[in-house]
């Protein structure tokens, strides 16, 4: 128990924070802002080429009527609308200011306590991977903006809302395709208590909406390859890129001498984590005596035969190697919650510390609240548990990076420090 005296003090400070608490907020984003401008401006990124590479995609459907098959359409349009105006990150800066207004909205669903509220706002204001990516021109901050405000939908009862706007995420990136259709039934049958026929109705309805805005890109891709493609031809690759003989890592990693050469502060050994020589044979590839190495045979055809090839060589893999498959995956799971960077010129004393004691404690938080969840079922963040472990459960299938734990990072702040308010409430009985 607290004394009178202090007891009397908190309580003024929460009727401060209450009877302002719209002002303090956007005060807390705009600081947000310009510390993402301030680190924009004073810190230099490492060369990704991301950004170059979204632009060529758009430079290449404007002059041969193509898309990359390894990238999905929304967000090489999105950065080639906003490269030439604000620049791209300057947007994702914005979006990412715009994230937090939404990840307020969710956290006054799931608990309307004052401290809650704001200790979410806050620490992800100035959660170092948030002021990261924010700067950089990755897809990852557009789509966390989506999936978060598809969430904000569910949890109003707009499924329909919420159904267009994780249909258009996935127009930028396809990884929760499933949590989308399974969020869809919870929200109608189990969270709002709709009768089955209604749900099952709006179920239907809204395959109906999300049929309607993916036909245009399905159509593409059929007069690409005349075959259905849901999304693209990337999956079956990074497929067989996590599972192959040479994966020592649990992520995609190829580096040559030419690369250390190249960019000596971020790469200094070489590593191969897959080869297409493993392909030798396989339709969609032959072997150039010439280069002695197994090469692309050049066509849309050829495009096809590989994406059947792929999934052919990692299922024959995965069943043929069950205990590879298991030692691979660990080290996947392993590689998506690590506490620091992999990349060498992140693998340093800062670095490592900043990392440490900004993810490590939502990391302990969200585990603590994990066992809770697991004891005592919460319908209200069922739906971000429900993102966490599939997006967990995708990356130990197929490769694993702490990029690829990005987009849940929030979702593990918002229960991490819940569990932890939950917990001060209990022990100071307030």
């Amino acid at each position: 128990m607290i004394s009178l005296r202090n007891q009397n003090k908190f309580l003024h400070f929460k009727n401060f924070l209450v009877k302002n608490e719209f002002l303090l907020i956007s005060l807390i984003i705009f600081l947000s802002l310009i510390t993402k401008l301030i680190f924009s401006k004073f810190f230099e990124q490492p060369s990704f080429y991301d950004v170059q590479t979204y632009l060529n995609t758009v430079n290449l459907f404007f002059s041969r009527g193509q898309i990359s098959d390894q990238i999905m359409p929304l967000y090489p349009i999105i950065v080639y609308l906003v490269e030439y105006s604000i620049g791209i990150k300057l947007f994702n800066i914005l979006i990412s200011c715009i994230t937090i207004f939404i990840i307020y909205e969710i956290v006054k669903i799931i608990n309307k306590d004052i401290f809650f509220k704001f200790l979410v706002v806050i620490v992800t204001s100035f959660y170092p991977f948030n002021i990261f990516y924010s700067t950089t021109g990755f897809s990852e901050v557009t789509y966390v903006c989506l999936i978060t405000l598809m969430l904000l939908f569910f949890y109003k009862n707009r499924i329909f809302i919420a159904t267009i706007i994780g249909t258009v995420a996935i127009l930028i990136k396809p990884i929760h395709l499933y949590p989308l259709f399974i969020l869809i039934f919870y929200f109608d049958f189990f969270y709002f208590k709709k009768k089955l026929r209604q749900s099952f109705l709006n179920f239907i309805i809204s395959i109906l909406i999300f049929i309607s805005m993916m036909s245009p890109w399905w159509i593409y891709n059929y007069k690409q390859y005349d075959k259905f493609i849901m999304f693209n031809l990337v999956g079956p690759h990074t497929l067989f890129i996590g599972n192959n003989p040479l994966n020592k890592t649990g992520g995609g990693i190829i580096v040559d001498e030419n690369d250390i050469k190249k960019f000596p502060m971020r790469f200094h050994k070489i590593q191969k984590d897959f080869s297409y020589d493993l392909m030798n044979g396989y339709p969609g590839f032959y072997f150039d005596e010439k280069t002695d190495r197994v090469e692309f045979v050049e066509g849309k055809k050829a495009a096809i035969d590989r994406y059947n090839s792929y999934i052919k060589y990692s299922k024959e893999y995965i069943f043929n190697n069950p205990g590879r498959f298991v030692e691979l995956s660990y080290k996947k799971f392993i590689r998506f919650w690590r506490l620091w960077p992999h990349s060498q010129e992140f693998n340093k004393s800062t670095y490592i510390i900043v990392s440490l004691i900004s993810f490590g404690p939502i990391l302990l938080l969200f585990a603590l609240y994990s066992f809770n969840f697991a004891i005592k079922f919460e319908k209200k963040t069922f739906p971000l548990m429900l993102m966490i472990y599939y997006f967990n459960f995708v990356h130990i299938i197929l490769i694993s990076s702490i990029r690829y734990r990005y987009p849940i990072e929030n979702f593990l702040i918002i229960l991490g420090v819940y569990f932890l308010v939950c917990q001060l409430n209990k022990l100071f009985k307030v």
